[in-house]
């Protein structure tokens, strides 16, 4: 009987005990064996890997573009030295057409010489000439003959700074061009030397100095051959300036003062070109 009430009590009590508390629901994110937060660092990760390959493929492409650049400047100059070459070549070819004249004129002079030998010739045959009177004439010689060698000195010191120029080497042909006028101030290539300074300059894209070298050819030299190209030349640096009104002038000097040229010409579809742009 006892142990019949004993279970009772028992009973009872655990049917009015209180319940336990049930763990409290917490977010997904929480849960240490959960999916979600391993996933999150993974794209994490992958994005960063991406974002250090795109600065790796911007720093590429920059340093494509700086070559491009590079390249490009490089073939503006030897374009600027191609098109000085065919104003060279254009100004030989007038320099020879209108050289016929000076040919004409070294048949006098050579018969002069001829004139100036004979009484030589009669002197020397008189019986009472000393032998000291052909003295004179050897130094007279001489000194006929020490020009030649200068010229040709000139020549090559000058062909060697255009032929620099030519093969893109405007630095060393600015140098070499400096020099020889330094070195030949009055020499017959020293408007030649002073115009292709200036273009040198250009193809530097120097404009004050290339402004400075044509004016100078224009002013220090104004029986060169070059005086209408110096003027041209000026003309088209005005106009790249946007400066109309020194462009115009200069290019209407070139057409009024050297009309036959083939500056001339140029000057003329230059003129047409600031007239569209002033419109």
């Amino acid at each position: 009987m006892k142990l019949l009430i004993l279970a009772m009590v028992l009973m009872a009590g655990m049917a009015y005990a209180e319940p336990q508390p049930l763990p409290p629901v917490t977010g997904s994110g929480t849960y240490p064996a959960g999916t979600t937060k391993p996933a999150a660092t993974n794209t994490l990760y992958e994005l960063i890997g991406r974002l250090e390959q795109l600065q790796v493929e911007v720093q590429r492409l920059t340093g494509k573009v700086e070559e491009q650049t590079y390249q490009l400047n490089e073939l503006k100059k030897r374009q600027n030295a191609l098109i000085s070459d065919y104003d060279e070549r254009i100004q030989s070819l007038e320099t020879k057409q209108s050289s016929g004249g000076q040919a004409d004129t070294a048949a006098p002079a050579a018969a002069v010489a001829d004139q100036d030998a004979k009484p030589a010739e009669s002197s020397a045959a008189a019986p009472a000439a000393p032998p000291a009177a052909e003295k004179p004439a050897q130094a007279v010689e001489a000194k006929k003959s020490e020009p030649v060698a200068a010229p040709e000195s000139e020549k090559q010191q000058y062909q060697q700074a255009y032929d620099s120029l030519r093969r893109g080497r405007t630095a060393q042909s600015i140098t070499e061009f400096k020099a020889f006028l330094s070195q030949y101030p009055h020499s017959e290539l020293a408007g030649n030397a002073q115009y292709w300074l200036g273009e040198a300059h250009k193809v530097n894209q120097d404009v004050n100095s290339a402004r400075q070298a044509f004016n100078s050819v224009v002013d220090s030299y104004p029986g060169s051959p070059k005086v209408p190209d110096a003027l041209l030349k000026l003309g088209y640096i005005e106009f790249d300036q946007q400066n109309w009104v020194k462009a115009r002038e200069y290019l209407s000097r070139v057409s009024s003062q050297f009309p036959d040229s083939t500056a001339a010409h140029l000057a003329a579809k230059k003129l047409t070109q600031l007239d569209n742009a002033q419109h």
